[in-house]
């Protein structure tokens, strides 16, 4: 600020050296081909569900729609994969609001990167940085600020919020929010090979329907529960970060314009009790009161010995 100061704003070499400076302070990448890198990552994650979709359905050899097997299988690979995501991805990973074992804490890592929703380390970079800056310049989704400063268009704040950001915004930087994911070896295992662990969330439900029932159930456990579950996930997922800070109630203590939301709260494990996290955000327990299934859940595992030391 010191080049401000002395009155030498009309230079533009001092004001990129400012800007630059700045974006260094808040730890968010500047370089093109980081930024690119994590963008190709982003689009890939996106339409790779849509793409298996696409070649199952045009293919016209087998048969989609579902049975009660199918069904069954769907149900449990997105039910995993939604644990994975908010009591992996979110509270643990994240927030760190309870404590486990090195095993569950890899189970948590494997069900949340079948999400295709980033590696963790990313995942939490993000995660905190909306924490740091929410719903003001430099939240990486928010729908009313980017990067840049305010949306005043709110169709294009939606868009940015609900997956813009992850096509176009800067790359949050793992050594400035997530210094513990890069320290932890099982943590910097699992965002190594995030590829390999997605790949086999897509093709898992596969072969668990050739099991329970040949070829044909394979396919149709692929198409719902392996390519359409992680489809749905991503919109789920998404809709907490544009829809939870635009619609809903707003509680009081929360730093933003986090909504709570019961029908994304019932979807994903009380995720869409959205302000009540920002009143909160290290707590284990969205809102005890309210639609929690995941601080249920939690709950559960400590009284078996599973986690501990809960927030």
């Amino acid at each position: 600020m010191e080049f401000l100061r002395e009155g030498k704003i009309g230079n533009s070499i001092l004001l990129l050296k400012y800007f630059e400076c700045r974006m260094k302070d808040l730890y968010i990448s500047q370089h093109p081909r980081e930024n690119w890198g994590n963008r190709l990552l982003n689009v890939a994650s996106i339409i790779l569900p849509w793409i298996l979709m696409a070649a199952l359905a045009l293919r016209g050899k087998w048969q989609l729609t579902p049975t009660a097997a199918t069904w069954i299988v769907f149900a449990v690979f997105f039910g995993s994969t939604v644990l994975g995501v908010a009591i992996g991805m979110h509270r643990y990973f994240t927030h760190h609001a309870f404590k486990t074992s090195a095993v569950i804490k890899v189970i948590l890592g494997v069900l949340g990167t079948w999400a295709m929703q980033g590696d963790i380390t990313r995942w939490v970079a993000d995660h905190r940085r909306h924490h740091r800056f929410a719903d003001k310049q430099f939240d990486p989704h928010s729908p009313w600020f980017s990067d840049s400063g305010p949306i005043s268009n709110r169709f294009l704040g939606w868009f940015h919020s609900h997956m813009g950001w992850m096509i176009y915004g800067r790359v949050s930087q793992p050594e400035r929010y997530a210094p513990d994911c890069l320290a932890d070896g099982s943590i910097a295992f699992l965002s190594k090979f995030y590829w390999p662990i997605a790949a086999t969330g897509l093709v898992l439900p596969g072969a668990v329907g050739f099991l329970l029932g040949g070829e044909g159930e394979m396919v149709r456990c692929l198409f719902w529960a392996g390519a359409t579950r992680v489809a749905l996930l991503h919109q789920f997922t998404w809709s907490v970060n544009s829809f939870g800070h635009i619609f809903g109630n707003k509680v009081a203590g929360s730093d933003s314009e986090a909504r709570d939301n019961v029908f994304f709260a019932l979807l994903l494990l009380g995720e869409g009790l959205h302000s009540h996290h920002h009143a909160r955000p290290t707590s284990a327990m969205n809102e005890p009161r309210h639609l929690d299934p995941g601080g249920w859940i939690i709950r559960g595992c400590e009284r078996l010995g599973l986690v501990w030391q809960l927030r």
